[in-house]
């Protein structure tokens, strides 16, 4: 059976997608790493620039909702690259005075992030459709995973024989090219007149225990997914000293995520997601309890092999089911910018109790803690599949 076929702007959204890898590995992963080299606390202050940065996500999400229901989402969307183009101006610079300023940054980048997601996530509902959504996701994850195999070495070389700065350059041109290809995308205008209405969203939220559920599970997503990434990239930094080595491992986990998401969209059907979703928590299981007890090179890359494979097929069927939830009839068209403001919040909670707690042990704890909080961080993932695993038979009976 021929996996269904994706449209001309579904493609260019897995584009982007794959664009916006390039600058959340060099605003996330590699300006991670630039903060713990020239920070005096640099678990605090990496926790300082994720706690605003998602903080102003969130505040954006409710800001640009209205923007989003009355014009045309392909103007919303371009205008994330204001913010990043500022945001790439400041560590121009600031240079090595970054971490002074980690809150106006963190701020600067959420506010592209919603400028980003929300018009991305409101056109990827309105071009997929229930068959055709997992193909999309397996695709896009795919695609940005395989950015993540040719650029993160390419970063960390640069960055080790060069500066961090300096690469910053190159990401302006990017976004440039960035700007040329949404002019290809199809404009996408809710037609109805009808204000963002929270209250009467948040009503439906109370009759529909599927997307009590879908809260659920986003919280225990925003509070796991966003976070283990930070924290992985401190232990690889902390273990393996260099830019250039992050970048290598990076890059080598990133080629297993694209072979698993692949395989996952292309063969991944519906009546096999509990069997996908349970064997991952199994292994996930497993690997963070080799990990914690006997906490070692080795152990690490091991369970960042894990990391690349069953956390990404649990974390792709937990964003399979989001769409799908979003294009059923326990959600309108009408109340579909709703739904993704309330998701949101839902991550922001989940990510903000994650960045508190790290911020704790940047404070008391250090790495000796670090690694029992990645127990916690990995539990949490693995309730986000069992509240994806509870939302199954919702969709079971319904085409």
């Amino acid at each position: 059976m021929s996996s269904p076929k994706l449209s001309r702007d579904l493609k260019l959204l897995v584009v982007f997608s794959a664009l916006r890898n390039v600058t959340d590995l060099f605003l996330g992963t590699f300006l991670i790493s630039f903060i713990m080299q020239i920070a005096s606390d640099e678990i605090l202050s990496v926790s300082v620039y994720k706690l605003f940065e998602y903080a102003a996500t969130s505040a954006g999400f409710f800001l640009f909702a209205h923007w989003c229901k009355r014009y045309n989402k392909v103007a919303v969307f371009a205008l994330n690259l204001i913010p990043k183009i500022l945001l790439l101006l400041c560590i121009i610079l600031l240079e090595n005075r970054v971490a002074q300023y980690v809150i106006p940054l963190g701020i600067l980048y959420g506010i592209g992030s919603a400028m980003y997601h929300l018009p991305m996530n409101l056109m990827v509902a309105e071009k997929s459709t229930r068959q055709n959504v997992g193909a999309y996701m397996g695709a896009k994850m795919a695609a940005s995973y395989a950015v993540k195999v040719f650029v993160p070495i390419t970063l960390g070389f640069f960055i080790d024989t060069g500066s961090y700065v300096q690469v910053a350059h190159f990401l302006l041109i990017l976004s440039i090219l960035e700007l040329g290809l949404m002019l290809f995308l199809s404009p996408s205008r809710h037609r109805s007149k009808n204000p963002v209405d929270f209250r009467v969203f948040f009503q439906c939220m109370l009759r529909f225990p599927v997307i009590r559920n879908l809260f659920a599970m986003e919280i225990m997503r925003g509070f796991g997914t966003g976070l283990l990434a930070s924290v992985i990239t401190m232990y690889t930094v902390y273990m393996f000293k260099t830019d250039l080595n992050l970048g290598i491992f990076t890059t080598l986990f990133s080629m297993f995520s694209i072979i698993t998401s692949w395989l996952s969209g292309r063969f991944g059907k519906p009546r096999y997601y509990p069997y996908m979703i349970l064997t991952s928590m199994f292994i996930t299981l497993c690997g963070v309890s080799f990990f914690v007890f006997h906490t070692t090179p080795l152990t690490f890359l091991i369970y960042n092999f894990i990391y690349s494979t069953s956390i990404v097929v649990l974390d792709q069927l937990c964003s399979v089911n989001m769409y799908k939830l979003s294009n059923s009839k326990c959600v309108t068209s009408n109340h579909r910018i709703e739904y993704f403001v309330f998701r949101d919040f839902a991550l922001f909670i989940g990510r903000w109790i994650g960045y508190i707690g790290l911020m704790y042990i940047g404070v008391f704890g250090g790495y000796s803690w670090l690694r029992w909080y990645l127990v916690v961080i990995t539990a949490s993932i693995m309730l986000a599949g069992w509240f994806t695993l509870k939302m199954l038979p919702y969709f079971k009976h319904r085409k």
